[in-house]
């Protein structure tokens, strides 16, 4: 007669399967985290030897099982020898199963301090943002920034950031921001719906500008063109701009100009001419910015 008895082995194999699989992945985890930490602190010291640093008051790795974590508390970006940027925490997060793509999340209030300008506070909800390396070793990057705002500038409902890698070393970048409010000091706060722009900055560090566009109501205003760095720091170059209704536009940026009454009844009687739907050009050239041929503004070195 055939032995019948129990094999209570049998009722322990599930368990044991589960705890081989369990000891598999912590291995692999713990050589995920090693390799991340080592790229880590290699990208680190790329960044640093380029001038741009990271400082924590304090470190920490985690996200067992399925995450590798980096919490920095307090974190300190410095640029060459006096711009910083500083904010509550930040925290990168990726998948163990997928460890090139990123996910990072930035409490605030941030603040940024640079040479000949006093410290900015840029209030904002968590900003979340997201790096995805490609085979080339090269970034795609997004970035969320809900409910932004600074003081005697302006804030918006949102304002989302992309950029991918281009060709012959060009980054494409995309900006988009929804319900902004300008808010110089001392003037009325000038509104605008939604906000769009489209452009590459070039190896040589120019930005051609695909497309930009600002809507308001039923105005819109949108253009085309290239921006650079001139030798002293300031902004120059040209875009092309058109809108569909010049006289509300004008009523709209006229306070922001600065023109005298000559210089506006001027600029009136140039869009009369040209019509409703006017094209003008805005000039960036030697630290002056220009509208058509008139003045409008003196632009400050950025370096």
């Amino acid at each position: 007669m055939p032995n019948s008895a129990p094999r209570p082995w049998r009722m322990f194999l599930p368990l044991g399967v589960v705890l081989l699989l369990a000891l598999l992945w912590s291995g692999y985890w713990l050589m995920a985290s090693a390799s991340a930490k080592q790229r880590l602190a290699e990208l680190r010291g790329e960044l640093a030897s380029e001038g741009l640093k990271l400082a924590c008051t304090q470190e920490q790795w985690g996200g067992y099982p399925f995450h590798l974590e980096f919490t920095c508390t307090s974190p300190i970006l410095t640029y060459g020898s006096g711009s910083e940027l500083r904010a509550a925490n930040l925290l990168l997060v990726a998948l163990a199963y997928a460890p090139w793509q990123i996910a990072a999340l930035v409490d605030g209030p941030s603040t940024i301090t640079a040479p000949g300008l006093l410290p900015t506070q840029i209030m904002h909800q968590r900003a979340l943002g997201a790096v995805t390396i490609g085979r080339d070793g090269q970034p795609s990057i997004s970035a969320e920034l809900p409910a932004v705002s600074v003081d005697g500038f302006g804030r918006a409902e949102k304002v989302m950031l992309f950029t991918r890698p281009a060709s012959d070393g060009a980054t494409d970048v995309a900006v988009q921001a929804k319900s902004l409010v300008y808010t110089p000091v001392g003037q009325d706060p000038v509104a605008v719906d939604a906000a769009r722009l489209q452009g590459t900055i070039e190896s040589n560090e120019t930005l051609t500008l695909q497309t930009f566009e600002i809507n308001q109501d039923t105005l819109r205003y949108w253009g085309s063109g290239k921006l650079s760095l001139d030798q002293q720091g300031h902004i120059s170059g040209q875009i092309d701009t058109e809108t569909n209704d010049a006289k509300a536009l004008l009523v709209r940026i006229s306070p922001l100009l600065g023109l005298s009454e000559g210089q506006l009844a001027n600029l009136q009687t140039v869009l009369n001419l040209i019509g409703n739907g006017a094209k003008m050009p805005v000039i960036a050239k030697d630290g002056k910015l220009y509208l058509g041929p008139f003045q409008i503004a003196e632009l400050k070195s950025l370096y």
